[in-house]
């Protein structure tokens, strides 16, 4: 009997000291980003205007691929949402996107985008079971599928004209996330056009980069 009581006790020892040795944290985190984005490619007539703004809420599922924890994959389901205000009137004829900067005056025109995010991400942080407070730095690819591409327009007389204009399946975007603790530069580049708009002198690709601030909430 003592001696099963000492193997218990033993086994019960290596076990503690087992995991003390590995550490088991992980950094699943929701996410919650405020970015001001803008055109990658523009004509010159192109001015962007007032205070664009671009919202991102998430949840990231990290899986650790160090010993120490400090590396891991990051995979993710988000949602995206943008507003980019401009002087350029954006139409559809003939299924392509056309634009025509406004001359006149006019209340309000914008480009209006949302979208579902699948981030993935490569992870490094300077973590441990006990420290909360470290450095960061995440980089890798979202696959955005689009729910909303649409031109708003509001004449100076306040007539509203909303188009809904034709967009990419899916897109890809390149993600860059790095600070302390909790204030995180955020940095993103659309590796993929929404569209390909033509203007009277020539056409662009519809892309954005945006930068902003990441929250992570653990």
């Amino acid at each position: 009997m003592r001696k099963l009581l000492l193997f218990l006790f033993l086994g019960s020892l290596f076990q503690t000291i087992a995991q003390e040795e590995t550490p088991s944290f992980r950094e699943d985190q929701i996410y919650l980003s405020i970015a001001y984005p803008y055109f990658s490619d523009v004509p010159n007539e192109l001015i962007q205007n007032k205070l664009s703004y671009n919202f991102s809420l998430g949840f990231i599922r990290d899986m650790p691929i160090n010993k120490k924890r400090t590396l891991a994959l990051g995979v993710g389901l988000g949602w995206d949402i943008a507003t980019v205000f401009n002087n350029m009137q954006f139409a559809v004829q003939d299924n392509s996107i056309t634009a025509s900067s406004i001359q006149g005056a006019y209340q309000k025109n914008t480009l209006s985008m949302q979208t579902l995010a699948v981030p993935f991400e490569l992870r490094w942080r300077n973590a441990n079971e006990t420290k909360h407070a470290f450095w960061r730095i995440h980089t890798g690819v979202s696959v955005h599928m689009p729910l909303r591409f649409r031109a708003n327009y509001t004449s100076s007389e306040g007539i509203q004209t909303n188009i809904n204009l034709p967009y990419q399946k899916t897109l890809l975007r390149w993600n860059a996330h790095f600070g302390f603790n909790t204030w995180n530069i955020s940095i993103a580049h659309d590796l993929q056009p929404w569209a390909v708009s033509a203007t009277p002198n020539r056409s662009f690709d519809i892309r954005f980069t945006k930068i902003g601030l990441i929250f992570y909430i653990l």
